[in-house]
Formats: structure tokens, C-alpha cells, sequence
């Protein structure tokens, strides 16, 4: 295969967006586009190959196979052997176990299947996982195992039927893809039959350009050059990904590709030297970067600094040349003795994987190994995941329909409506009932905020305002001398999150009632007052209604900050904010509240008096953690709210009155 300088330079405009993306430089909100130019990539070179042996009439399988080891396992296994000692010392016992997970579903070449599974590449845990982007290394041998034997099949009948078999996969992947986001959104980010279309585009370049000439067109290899930039800088993490949308950097890598030869600009720019070197080192740092920015982020108790992560950026790439230098190169050129056979080579790889896979089951079966770690330590950590036993079963995002759980037994005795906030509260208000006779009704949906006829722009709330009609309806036929509770994390609807990470969402609503919004505008803060305030005041019509405020927002996730303090420094360190930031993030959901109270008599309950002294609010009590993450009440902690909850149950009168709270 005739070596092309400006690929090398593309796959420096590949993994430099990456790179900068996973390090939080805002400017590079799109830079996971890079993942999708390298699938492009990749599909034209492994193509290419694979052509040319099929007209050279001397494929091999194995020798296929031999080269894909040589390529990607030397470099991929030296760097996992590295994050192990900084796992073992930095992770909490949850975190190891994940990590020890991720080490068997590596072996396999599924840990996209596991990621799938368990988290989603956009969620902060994800920015905590040293091994996440190996999922797209998984997504490509995944597509190898069964590409050249499709492609040896149809080779035998011609091209033709091979141009056809390839557009037939990529149609029907590509539509699966635009399916996917709307339906199945973690799925089709990692998953092979939603992402083959990319790699089945690189596939075609080397197709269409098998026995032609280099074509050059400067305007169109501009033009893909373009298309790649474009979607670098101007998408963001509320662009639904892959769909349509991956056109842009897709077909603009294409492009580049197949016109962009020596002879336009594009070309030269992608050729010289310091594009190509980059390139050349690429997969490296690829491999690299994550761990870095990972282990970074999990051993600093506050947010890295941007100069911090600019820094490992560059040590990403250091690490990236000496890899290549030491590892790369002379693996893929049998320059190792431990690989200079293919024999050998298989030998190696096959005790490489057993080693990672009987490390990956221990750290598994042993629950992340806590003996690593203090007592104190290890409980703490623990508290992470004091929630609410049936969350899953009864508390979901996009299910339809939603699963009404109830909670006890007997006749109905209360309503809880609202999102991830009651779903933390809800045992608590069973037990304040204090009748087993009686049972709590669930109606919860994540990230529903209890507005009637809301809308969203996330695929997994489209049906998210239709549940709030079908309760209010429904509450219309039910005991009438039942409270509702509703409970609420209202200002992240109004104001977006206050989490360090998610701080780039603040100017994106996810949900509206007239039309979409693209900043959180004074137009927009009116029409979801207007809606929290119609609906509790419609429920209200038929039944007390209780309104929670606010819960305290620590902006740490409080049971893992006070462990990791612990482990790194000796010392557990408290997680607070002062009431006079709580009330300023609140400022409109309170005036909301106060408002209901007035319009329509709805009752509030203030869990400040249980969580705040002094004039902060604390993440724990006496040293017990009071929050499974940020903002969430733990299982055992909502028990605080039950004296205030008891109210809502002692008849005529009951609640907390307005002037209680607000002097």
C-alpha cells in the first residue's frame, strides 16, 4: 500500500480535537467528532489492505489478524498495565471494581458493550473512567472479525455486488443510527450496528479508489477539511450523536480523503512535518490522553485547573512519542523477541489477555479489593450508594409507560409526583404515614420536571409532559382526602445544573412548553414558572398538596469527596454552602413556591431546618454523609425530613405555613 503523508495528517486532526475535548477546553466542545474521522480512516487504510491482497490473490486471515495484534495490543496492553498501580492507589473500592470490569470486557474486545451497560460517554462519571475510550477500539475489532470474511465472499462475484453489500450496510446502519439517538441514545454511541456506516465510508474511498489515479480537487478537499472543523467547534454535548448530524465530519473526511492528494492545499498542509508526526503517533496518544486526564481528575479533590490538563495534554503526547518509539514500532516490525514469530506473537497476546482477564476478575469478584483502603474510608465511600432500593425498578427515564410502583401496603395514603428528588424522599414519606395499612403511590419520572404538557429536545423525555396530564388526570379520580407531595430539583429546569462539569449546559434548556429555547432567556424563565405554578395549583383543586423546597446543591459529590479526603490527604474534609448561596440558586423556585402558597393554598415543606445550622447547609451529620452524590438526600439521611413529612399527615391545617419559612 502506497504510504500517504496527508492520512497521517489527518489522523492528527483526529486526535488532537479528542484530546482537547476530554480535557474540558470549551473551544473543542465537538472534539469527540475526532473518534468518528478515525473510523473513516481506519475503514479506508484496513480496506485498502485488504484489496490489494484480494487482487494479489494471497489474503491470508491470519495474517490479516497478525497485523491487527501487531497494530493495536503491544501499545494497548503497556498501557493498561500502567493505570493499574494508579487504580489500585487512587480508586475507591466502586471505582476499582468498574475499572476491574473494564480490564475483562478489554480482553474481549467488548468494553463498548460494557460502557453501554453501565454509564453514558457524556456523564461525569465518564470523565473518571481511565479506560472509556477503549470503547471505540472495541466498535473497529468488532467490525474486523466479520468484514474481511463478508469481503472475501463477495469478492469472488465482483465488485459490483461488493459496492452494493457495503451501501446496503451503511444505509441500514445509518438509519439504525438516526433510530438510535431518538430511542436508544447510549446504545447508538457505542454500539457496532450504529456505528458500521462510518467505517463502511472509509470502506468505500478505498473501494472507489482501488486501481484509479490519486484525484485532486482543491475546492472539495477544502470543502472536507472544512466540514471536520465545523463540527470540532460548533457541536456540543446536546447534539445528537451519531445521527445525521455525523454526516458533516464524516463525509468531510471522505472528502479529504479521496481529493485532498499533495498537489492542493489541503494536502500540503496535512503533510507536513509536524501533522505527519503527529499522526504517526496518534494511536498512542489516544491511548494515553484518558488515563491522564482520568487519574488526574479522580486524585485532586477540586475541579483540575485548565493549566493542569493543558499540561497533560502535552505530557499525552510525550508519553505518545516514547510509546510509539519503544513499543509501536518495534512490536509491528517484529523488532521484539518476544514477537518476532507470528507463533510468538499469539503466544504473547493470548498471555497478555489471561493476565488482564484474571486480574480484571479478581478486582471483580472481590468488590474493587476495599482491604486496600481504610475502614472509614471504604464506609464513606459506601454511602454512594444509600439510595432508595427500588430506584430502578420504579424510577426510569424513557420508559413507556411509566411504572406506577406503590410503597406498603393496604389503601392508598399518599401521592408523590416529581423527579430523581422524590424518588430519594419517597420511603421516608411512607414512613412518616407511620400505617402500614396505607401505601405511597409512585409517580416519578428522572428528569420530569411537574409541569403539564412540558416538552423536551432530550429523545428520553418526549413523553415526559404527557405523564404529567395522565397523573393530573388520574389524581382526579382518587381519594380526595389524600395528600400529594411534589417534589422537585426546580432549578435545575429554570437555571440549568450548577455542577462544575455541567456548566457548559447552563445555556441549553432541555425542556419547554411553547417552543424550544436557546438560552435560558427572561421569556423562558417566565413560561416554566408559569407551568410549575398551573400544575400544582390544577392538582391542588382536587387534594392537598404539599411542595418540597429546594434541596441543598453541594456541587461535590459529597460520601466520595469525604472518602478521597480521607485517602489523600489523612483527614476527612466537610462539604457545605452557605444558605445565602442556597437561597440565591433558588431565588426562583422559592418566589414559585411562595406564589403557589398564595394562589392555591399549597402546603410547603422546608427540609433546611434538618440539613443547614450555622447559616451552611452540610453534606453530612456528625460525620455521616447525608447525600448519595450532590444533591440527591441518602436513603437513610431523607429519614431527617420525617418530623416536618409527619405534618402533611396530622390533619386540618397541616403543612408548614408560608410565614414559618419566610419570617
Amino acid at each position: 500500500m502506497k504510504h500517504r503523508r496527508e492520512i497521517d495528517g489527518l489522523r492528527a486532526i483526529a486526535v488532537l480535537p479528542v484530546i482537547l475535548f476530554h480535557a474540558g477546553f470549551s473551544w473543542f466542545a465537538g472534539g469527540y467528532v475526532g473518534v468518528d474521522v478515525f473510523f473513516v480512516v481506519s475503514g479506508y487504510l484496513i480496506t485498502t489492505i485488504l484489496i490489494e491482497d484480494l487482487e494479489a490473490q494471497n489474503f491470508s486471515i491470519v495474517r490479516f489478524y497478525e497485523r491487527r495484534a501487531r497494530r493495536i495490543l503491544p501499545a494497548l496492553f503497556f498501557v493498561m498495565l500502567c493505570c493499574i498501580p494508579f487504580a489500585w492507589l487512587w480508586m475507591l473500592p466502586q471505582q476499582f471494581k468498574d475499572f476491574s470490569q473494564a480490564l475483562v470486557a478489554i480482553s474481549f474486545f467488548a468494553s463498548n458493550i460494557l460502557f453501554w451497560r453501565k454509564s453514558g460517554y457524556f456523564a461525569p462519571a465518564a470523565e473518571e473512567n481511565p479506560l472509556l475510550h477503549t470503547w471505540s477500539l472495541a466498535v473497529e475489532e468488532q467490525f474486523y472479525l466479520f468484514f474481511p470474511l463478508l469481503l472475501l465472499f463477495v469478492w469472488r462475484f465482483g465488485r459490483r455486488p461488493v459496492l452494493m453489500s457495503l451501501l446496503l450496510i451503511m444505509s441500514l446502519s445509518l438509519l439504525l443510527s438516526e433510530w438510535g439517538w431518538r430511542h436508544q441514545p447510549s446504545a447508538n454511541f457505542y454500539l457496532l450496528p450504529f456505528r458500521a456506516w462510518e467505517l463502511g465510508f472509509g470502506a468505500l474511498c478505498a473501494l472507489w479508489l482501488s486501481g484509479r489515479p490519486q484525484p485532486s480537487s482543491a475546492p472539495l478537499a477544502s470543502l472536507g477539511l472544512g466540514l471536520i472543523l465545523y463540527a470540532t467547534f460548533a457541536y456540543d454535548k446536546v447534539t445528537p450523536f451519531p445521527s445525521l448530524y455525523a454526516l458533516i465530519p464524516v463525509v468531510g473526511t471522505a472528502l479529504v480523503i479521496l481529493f485532498g492528494s499533495p498537489a492542493t492545499l489541503v494536502g500540503r498542509l496535512l503533510s507536513q512535518r509536524l501533522m505527519v508526526g503527529i499522526g504517526l503517533i496518534s494511536f498512542s496518544a489516544y491511548l494515553w490522553h484518558q488515563p491522564l486526564l482520568a487519574f488526574a481528575r479522580i486524585r485532586s479533590l477540586e475541579t483540575p485547573s485548565w493549566q493542569i490538563m493543558g499540561l497533560l495534554c502535552v505530557a499525552s503526547m510525550g508519553l505518545a512519542y516514547l510509546t510509539w518509539r519503544y513499543v509501536e514500532n518495534p512490536f509491528r516490525r517484529g523488532q521484539v523477541a518476544l514477537a518476532s514469530t507470528r507463533r510468538r506473537l499469539f503466544a504473547m497476546c493470548f498471555v497478555g489477555t489471561g493476565v488482564f482477564l484474571l486480574s480484571g476478575l479478581y478486582g471483580h469478584l472481590n468488590d474493587g479489593l476495599p482491604g486496600r483502603l481504610s475502614e472509614q474510608a471504604v464506609l464513606l465511600a459506601a454511602e454512594s450508594h444509600n439510595r432508595n432500593p427500588r430506584r430502578d425498578e420504579c424510577h426510569v427515564a424513557g420508559s413507556t409507560p411509566v411504572p406506577e410502583c406503590t410503597y406498603g401496603g393496604g389503601t392508598l395514603g399518599a401521592i408523590v409526583i416529581g423527579d430523581s428528588h422524590a424518588a430519594a424522599v419517597i420511603r421516608s414519606i411512607q414512613q412518616a404515614m407511620g400505617d402500614e395499612r396505607l401505601h405511597v403511590l409512585d409517580w416519578t419520572l428522572a428528569s420530569c420536571p411537574t409541569i403539564a404538557g412540558v416538552k423536551s429536545d432530550k429523545a428520553s423525555l418526549a413523553h415526559c409532559g404527557n405523564f404529567v396530564n395522565y397523573a393530573l388526570e388520574a389524581s382526579r379520580t382518587l381519594d380526595r382526602d389524600v395528600p400529594l407531595f411534589i417534589v422537585n430539583r426546580v432549578s435545575a429546569y429554570l437555571v440549568g445544573p450548577n455542577e462544575p462539569y455541567a456548566a457548559e449546559e447552563l445555556a441549553y434548556p432541555n425542556h419547554y412548553l411553547s417552543g424550544p429555547y436557546s438560552t435560558r432567556s427572561h421569556e423562558y424563565l417566565e413560561e416554566m414558572a408559569s407551568g410549575f405554578l398551573t400544575t400544582a395549583c390544577a392538582f391542588a383543586q382536587h387534594r392537598e398538596v404539599f411542595m418540597f423546597r429546594p434541596i441543598p446543591e453541594l456541587k461535590k459529590d459529597v460520601p466520595l469527596y469525604m472518602a478521597r479526603s480521607l485517602v489523600f490527604s489523612g483527614e476527612v474534609q466537610r462539604v457545605s454552602v452557605t444558605e445565602a448561596e442556597y437561597r440565591e440558586r433558588h431565588r426562583l423556585a422559592l418566589e414559585i413556591q411562595d406564589r403557589a402558597v398564595r394562589a392555591c393554598g399549597v402546603n410547603i415543606i422546608d427540609p433546611l431546618p434538618y440539613l443547614c445550622r450555622a447559616g451552611r447547609c452540610w453534606g453530612d451529620i456528625e460525620g455521616q454523609p447525608v447525600y448519595y452524590d450532590d444533591d440527591h438526600l441518602s436513603e437513610s439521611a431523607s429519614r431527617v425530613l420525617i418530623p416536618a413529612l409527619r405534618q402533611a399527615f396530622t390533619g386540618p391545617g397541616r403543612g408548614m405555613p408560608l410565614s414559618a419559612h419566610d419570617g
